[in-house]
Parts: C-alpha cells; sequence; structure tokens
C-alpha cells in the first residue's frame, strides 16, 4: 500500500462505521482508513484489502500531538504544531523517534490545499480536496521521493481530523479523491 506515489481517499457513502477506501489513481483499491470510535484520544489505522493493520495514528486526547506507528508497532513519527497557526494556515512540524525534523505541513484550510515540506523546504507531496465530487475528496500527489509515504498519508489524515473536528458525523475521517 505504500510504494505509490498518488493516492485516492474516498469517502464510503454507505458505512456502519467511519471507513474510507484508499485507491491508486487507477482505481485500484488499497485498503482502508479507519477511526476507532470511542478511545480516548483520536485513533486511526491504515488497513490492506485483507483486513490486517498497516499502521496507526494514535492521538494525544490533552494535546494536538498524534504518534504515527508501523504495522510491528514501532514509532516511526511525531507529528505536532508547529507553533505557528494563523487563521486558515496551520503548520505542523513532523519527527522522528529522536525528534529530529523530518517535514512540516503547511495548509490552506479555508481552500483545502496542503503541502509537506522537506526540512530544506522543497516541496515533497501535495495534498488538495477535489471539489466536483459526490462525497468528499481528497488527492495526495507525492513528487518527492525520501519520505515515506506513511508519514505523509499520516500527516493529511490528521490534517483532516482537526480541520474536521466537531463538523458532525463524518467528523474527523480524512476523504480523499481523483487529481482535478
Amino acid at each position: 500500500m505504500f510504494d505509490k506515489t498518488q493516492y485516492v481517499i474516498e469517502q464510503k457513502l454507505v458505512t456502519l462505521r467511519d471507513a474510507y477506501g484508499v485507491k491508486d489513481v487507477n482505481g485500484n483499491f488499497l485498503g482502508y482508513v479507519k477511526r476507532q470510535m470511542l478511545t480516548f484520544g483520536p485513533k486511526f489505522w491504515l488497513e490492506g484489502t485483507d483486513g490486517t493493520r498497516l499502521a496507526e495514528i494514535r492521538g494525544k486526547a490533552l494535546r494536538a500531538t498524534y504518534e504515527v506507528f508501523n504495522a510491528q508497532n514501532q514509532l516511526r513519527a511525531t507529528i505536532k504544531p508547529a507553533g505557528k497557526f494563523a487563521f486558515g494556515s496551520p503548520e505542523w512540524r513532523m519527527e522522528d523517534p529522536k525528534g529530529q525534523q523530518l517535514a512540516k505541513a503547511k495548509g490552506d484550510f479555508m481552500g483545502h490545499n496542503y503541502q509537506i515540506l522537506a526540512p530544506d523546504g522543497s516541496v515533497i507531496a501535495q495534498i488538495h480536496k477535489k471539489w466536483v465530487s459526490i462525497a468528499d475528496s481528497y488527492c495526495i500527489d507525492i513528487s518527492r521521493q525520501g519520505l515515506d509515504p506513511l508519514l505523509i498519508l499520516s500527516c493529511a489524515v490528521i490534517m483532516d481530523h482537526v480541520e474536521h473536528k466537531g463538523k458532525g458525523p463524518l467528523e474527523g475521517v480524512f476523504r480523499i479523491g481523483q487529481p482535478p
């Protein structure tokens, strides 16, 4: 699932739980993003088509800090606010388990456009919402290798969760669609 350069995550219109399909841009199904409903602090996981958990995102209940774990339950990164929150334009910092910066994410919540940037400021990936769609959807386009796609997908899930928190029954689940 984490060997692609473009991802599509689509909101499932009929489901008993918050589950969203992950596809490549050709429509090939890769897996799901799911949210655990009853938990202290937000918790998401990515799973393959066979139901195997491939990764988990655990949010801290009292602060906007999220930890990303791989399938072996090893901490891969911590994602937290970078301290610069201007209205509609937050920044996030992604650190490895030793606290070294891996990337930062900048977003325009109003326009639903985000960028994942390397420490030198170059663009690693772009995330954008598809505006003409029946269901909410986003596209992730990885333009530069070097950062694990698991971490890019996780960062997108976290930013979407924070943006949609408290906005109804679909709150807090990432929705991605075809590229514009």
